[in-house]
């Protein structure tokens, strides 16, 4: 029993082992006055416009994390199969979801409404506008925050005003969640099956 058990929770960690998220690319950014409201840490240091990509196929998940803007704009941010707003998402909670069909850079976009701008994975955006990915360190030697280990990366927006470069008017988590190979899911029915197996001889043994 605790072969197979054992067995069961290799197969779980070998499906989720290659899933996070990686980057590559983009410019050391300082950031200043970093504050959102939905309770990540005070972050001073992102990598703006670094191509993001997923290591193989899975689901990637976006969930709001905060924002922090004194003005009335809208800030968007947008997967294939939904759209996170910045005031009228609940931190930590409101998520959306998007299939990637296969290795290679992630979808997404961030929008600031009022001035119609937006900036895409990869681009390092136009004047203030931009995305960042937050974290510590130098760009040589960057360590992403991943709000101990509950997001791949957390990514920060700055809008287009030039008043400030803080990176907290829209803050998301991205977390890809990998799609078990079809092996993975025939040695968890072995594993399920033979656990069956043996509860049944186990039940006739006592019925005896």
């Amino acid at each position: 029993m605790k072969r197979i058990l054992s067995a069961l929770a290799l197969t779980a960690m070998a499906a989720g082992a290659n899933a996070a998220l990686t980057f590559a690319g983009g410019t050391a950014q300082t950031i200043a006055g970093y504050d959102p409201t939905g309770g990540t840490a005070p972050q001073t240091f992102g990598v703006r416009g670094g191509m993001i990509s997923a290591p193989n196929a899975g689901t990637l998940t976006a969930t709001f994390l905060g924002f922090e803007a004194i003005d009335t704009d809208n800030y968007t941010f947008s997967l294939a199969s939904g759209t996170i707003v910045n005031k009228t998402a609940i931190p930590n909670v409101t998520s959306i979801f998007g299939p990637v069909g296969a290795a290679g850079p992630l979808t997404f976009t961030f929008t600031d409404t009022a001035s119609g701008g937006s900036v895409g994975n990869g681009q390092a955006g136009t004047g203030v506008l931009s995305y960042v990915i937050l974290g510590s360190g130098t760009l040589a030697a960057f360590t992403p925050y991943t709000m101990g280990g509950a997001y791949d990366l957390v990514l920060g927006f700055n809008d287009g005003l030039a008043v400030d470069g803080d990176y907290d008017d829209l803050v998301v988590g991205l977390r890809l969640s990998p799609i078990p190979e079809p092996e993975s899911y025939a040695l968890m029915l072995a594993g399920l099956g033979a656990i069956g197996f043996m509860a049944r001889r186990r039940q006739r043994r006592n019925g005896a």
